[in-house]
């Protein structure tokens, strides 16, 4: 009945030393990726080499995207097009609606759309095609249920549409922010959860120093992701999410 979570990358867009940031949520037999950043397959493999079991391409079947930005969905492709030719094995793929409308006909389709077979036949394609979608609900309210997780989700203050969202299992309850401007209503939200992984960089993300002025028992509960390359990890005001980290709650 636990609660886990591995982080499978910690890095920003521009990270040239870590895998950009990206989640396993598993409970029972569910096993969630949250987001799906470029070179996924050798993140996996790394995630497996730094302890617990190997985690490979088709050991995903389900898969959140929680924005459009390449460091966050880059390696989606690759997944589904192993899927479909390797193991013929379907995943399921959910986002909000804003997410979905959008992913297929300005991030995917250009290289997916179209389909040659061994006759040099070509066939035209949809994301529904690759993989089960399926959208979470409109009202951030709502429950979406994936296999034994219940997952809700906010809004997030970023350059497009981005969802952060929290996860539960079995009473304990993990938030993850996504790319967020400094936010304190969506602060309080992930801060009802057991542990949250909060982001932190420039630009239109959340300031380090934002965070780090926090009542303690909120930092206490968060974890640092989606950093800069220079960000400190060993002398940070809060934990910082490490690479091969597990955390059940």
């Amino acid at each position: 009945m636990t609660l886990s979570i591995r982080v499978v990358g910690v890095g920003d867009a521009f990270t040239a030393r870590y895998y950009n940031a990206c989640l396993l949520v598993e409970a029972d037999d569910t096993r969630l990726l949250v987001d799906a950043p470029p070179a996924l397959a050798r993140a996996l493999a790394d995630l497996g080499s730094r302890g617990g079991p190997t985690i490979g391409l088709d050991d995903i079947d389900h898969v959140l995207i929680t924005h459009l930005h390449g460091d966050h969905m880059g390696g989606l492709e690759q997944l589904l097009f192993w899927r479909r030719f390797v193991t013929r094995r379907r995943c399921t793929l959910h986002a909000i609606p804003e997410v979905l409308a959008g992913l297929w006909d300005t991030r995917l389709r250009g290289g997916m759309d179209v389909l040659m077979d061994a006759d040099g036949a070509r066939h035209p394609l949809t994301l529904d095609d690759y993989a089960d979608v399926r959208a979470m609900p409109s009202n951030p309210a709502d429950v979406h249920r994936i296999g034994a997780l219940e997952l809700s989700w906010r809004p997030t203050v970023h350059h497009i549409p981005t969802s952060a969202i929290r996860v539960a299992h079995g009473g304990a309850h993990f938030g993850y922010s996504a790319d967020t401007a400094f936010d304190e209503t969506l602060l309080a939200w992930l801060g009802e959860a057991d542990l949250f992984a909060h982001e932190t960089n420039l630009g239109v993300h959340t300031p380090l120093d934002r965070l780090a002025a926090l009542d303690a028992s909120v930092r206490a509960r968060m974890r640092l992701i989606h950093y800069p390359d220079w960000h400190d990890v060993d002398d940070a005001t809060i934990a910082s999410a490490r690479e091969g980290d597990r955390w059940t709650l």
